[in-house]
């Protein structure tokens, strides 16, 4: 992955965290921006098809999930910032990253509700969750064994 590529996806993902944490939600242009970007980056070096099909893969799966839960399990915002990462990521890796952030997400929720922080059932912002898995892959891709 570019420099370039990781700069826009940590940007936009930091501004997300930022935002789902504040407001409980992701704003459509500080989706779009950096997807036309990330888009346009995966395009100048032949990587747009695989990019694409990241964002399809990663975003589907949690729009599904939104689908299924009415939007009481996870919100389309959520979406929106898993296919912005798979547009950065690509589909293996994306997948990889979202499978993370459940892990991060779970964890953490668990042991928020057991120090009696959060109560069961409460919302949690889910993208700062996403922002951790994907740095989680990032990480292992840069520096776990060869």
């Amino acid at each position: 992955m570019s420099p370039i590529t990781l700069s826009v996806l940590a940007l936009a993902l930091a501004v997300h965290t930022l935002t789902d944490l504040r407001e409980g939600y992701v704003y459509d242009v500080a989706v779009l921006v950096p997807l036309v970007l990330l888009a346009a980056l995966a395009a100048s070096t032949g990587r747009l098809a695989d990019a694409c099909a990241g964002a399809l893969l990663c975003g589907a799966l949690p729009a599904a999930l939104t689908a299924a839960t009415r939007g009481r399990g996870m919100g389309i915002g959520d979406a929106k910032v898993a296919a912005l990462i798979g547009m950065a990521l690509g589909p293996v890796a994306g997948i990889l990253a979202l499978g993370c952030a459940f892990v991060w997400g779970a964890a953490i929720s668990l042991t928020l509700v057991a120090m009696h922080r959060v109560r069961w059932g409460a919302r949690v912002a889910f993208v700062p969750f996403l922002a951790l898995g994907s740095l989680s892959i990032v990480l292992a891709e840069r520096f776990g064994p060869r």
